[in-house]
């Protein structure tokens, strides 16, 4: 990777908001269902592990007790998750369609859009409060 785009992709980074970061999951994980919905079956099985993982960390995150999401969505998004694992797991060995997991997981980025739509916008970083117009400078 050159100089500049490292450089793009480390603020990106700290720019990003979760919600921007998980979309960005999402889509890759789509993107690599989409392709090996023709491609070989090390492709399709590589790209089921990896949406496998995907909701298995998401699972996770909601079993902490530190996850202040409301518990009834706790619940919904789990048992989605635990859905999306146990097809992907079967669609490994079987030659199941890869729609249903391409459609929950565009469920979730639309979510994730429109929580990130109804958020406020973000702070800018730090010292940078006078040219973001929230501290006046003195003359």
């Amino acid at each position: 990777m050159n100089r500049n785009l490292a450089q793009y992709e480390t603020a990106r980074r700290f720019t990003a908001t979760p919600q921007d970061n998980e979309i960005l999951i999402f889509s890759n994980a789509n993107a690599m269902l989409a392709n090996a919905k023709t491609a070989d079956a090390k492709t399709r099985i590589s790209a089921l592990f990896h949406n496998q993982r995907l909701w298995s960390a998401i699972v996770k995150d909601l079993a902490l007790e530190t996850n202040q999401l409301p518990a009834e969505l706790k619940q919904n998004l789990t048992d989605l998750g635990i859905w999306a694992m146990q097809y992907s797991t079967r669609a490994m060995g079987e030659d199941l369609s890869l729609d249903p997991l391409i459609a929950v997981n565009r469920d979730m980025i639309e979510g994730l859009q429109a929580q990130r739509a109804a958020a406020p916008p973000p702070l800018p970083p730090r010292g940078d409060l006078a040219s973001a117009g929230l501290v006046q400078s003195a003359v």
